[in-house]
């Protein structure tokens, strides 16, 4: 009894110094064409003696964003970040530099650490390679009120109130209102595009969605949000700009996701005009199971995913789902799905009666332009513009979409030129 409790009091040990050795705070980088996204994980010890945890990503004004799950066994290290479906596994090569690699989304990038004077500057903000530090002329950050209590932040860009207004909605994830996620996407699409509208004399407003960027909500947790809080706070914003602040002539401009909750709240509220970029044209289900057969899994993965989400279609929260599938189905994130799997998108668009413009890029590999074209068979009366060679973050990879990643990572580089044409001429048209 003695030596196995002398062994036990080793192994316990030798958990804890190790659990030790990570507090403090650490630098990476994720190098992804050329293109360095610094990473920043703070660590602490609790009163309890147990390590807690928060991290930055600088480039996206991401700060104190928490961590799931933080294991540290031996001399591995396990972090979860359930918001953004991401985890990493790491291991100390020495007590001040860690190895390991970012998984997300069914890929994965190899992200290492090393241990740094944190400067509390640093987690602030980073200057990308073509921005300003000066402050943007006529833009300014204004606060709404959300449907989880709570307040949605953005930033209103506007030289008085009788300018058309466009409400740009973001996308699935952790998408802020720049167009940024604190991993792997640094492309600025929707400040660049309030920029080139406000260059027609257009107004936008731009904004975090709930638990992203400044929009924070605290005390709430992950399977108490739906889809139905998104289209809440987009009605919640309307109302605003259109009661409050007195803008007359308000367009909503829906990316990606955020192009179903636009034509949700289009057929809900009298607006001038809808546009969609990037917008499913099929229920998501039909765009997972799609996304999923590309990965050239194993058949009975395929099939509990199918189980999945018929089940989800049904309403049904599912217990057990495989560790290949928790960044898409991780039980928190259900509720959520099933609120979504309620609406289909060319359904959605045949409710809505005011002008709308269907934008499409040839290069996206996230939405095809089959989706476009199913939206546009929905609705007639919409149009459509197939723009050649723009991605998914709305810029263009050139010649066979050549430049695809570059388009996600470098945020010098142009949006589209037709993009801004067609949103313009349809807004000053309309």
């Amino acid at each position: 009894m003695r030596n196995l409790l002398f062994i036990l009091l080793l192994v316990f040990s030798y958990s804890f110094s190790f659990s030790q050795k990570i507090v403090g705070d650490w630098k990476g980088n994720i190098e992804m064409n050329s293109n360095k996204i610094p990473i920043l994980f703070h660590f602490n010890k609790n009163d309890s003696g147990n390590i807690t945890g928060t991290w930055d990503s600088p480039m996206q004004n991401a700060k104190d964003l928490p961590f799931t799950k933080i294991e540290v066994t031996g001399d591995n290290v396990h972090l979860d970040i359930k918001m953004i479906g991401g985890s990493y596994q790491g291991k100390f090569i020495s007590d001040d530099s860690i190895a390991g690699m970012w998984h997300q989304n069914n890929g994965q990038i190899a992200l290492n650490f090393g241990r740094t004077a944190f400067q509390p500057d640093e987690a602030v903000h980073v200057k990308t390679k073509n921005e300003d530090q000066k402050p943007y002329p006529n833009e300014k950050e204004i606060s709404i009120f959300s449907s989880l209590g709570a307040s949605i932040y953005g930033t209103l860009l506007s030289k008085n109130k009788d300018q058309k207004l466009a409400i740009i909605i973001p996308g699935s994830g952790p998408t802020d209102r720049n167009g940024n996620n604190p991993i792997g996407v640094n492309a600025n699409s929707y400040k660049m595009l309030a920029h080139s509208l406000d260059s027609q004399n257009i107004a936008s407003f731009r904004f975090d969605k709930s638990f992203i960027g400044k929009s924070i909500v605290p005390g709430v947790k992950e399977e108490e949000v739906t889809f139905d809080n998104g289209i809440k706070d987009v009605e919640n914003i309307v109302n605003y700009l259109r009661d409050t602040i007195g803008f007359k002539n308000i367009y909503l401009i829906g990316h990606s996701e955020g192009s179903l909750i636009g034509m949700v709240v289009a057929s809900r509220k009298k607006i001038n005009g809808y546009i969609s970029l990037a917008g499913m044209g099929r229920s998501f289900d039909k765009v997972i199971e799609e996304q999923i057969n590309k990965q050239g899994w194993p058949d009975s993965l395929k099939n509990r995913s199918a189980f999945i989400l018929n089940q989800l279609k049904m309403g049904k929260v599912v217990d057990s789902v495989p560790v290949s599938l928790q960044n898409v189905f991780r039980k928190s994130v259900q509720p959520y799905l099933i609120a979504m799997l309620k609406f289909a998108p060319d359904q959605e668009i045949k409710k809505v009666h005011f002008p709308i413009l269907i934008l499409q890029g040839s290069c996206d590999i996230q939405i095809t332009v089959a989706d476009a074209n199913k939206l546009h068979d929905a609705n007639k009366k919409s149009s459509l513009e197939i723009i050649p060679g723009m991605t998914h973050t709305l810029k263009n990879a050139g010649e066979k979409c050549a430049d695809q990643n570059r388009t996600y990572t470098d945020s010098s580089l142009p949006l589209d030129h037709h993009l801004v044409k067609y949103i313009s001429g349809f807004i000053q048209k309309n």
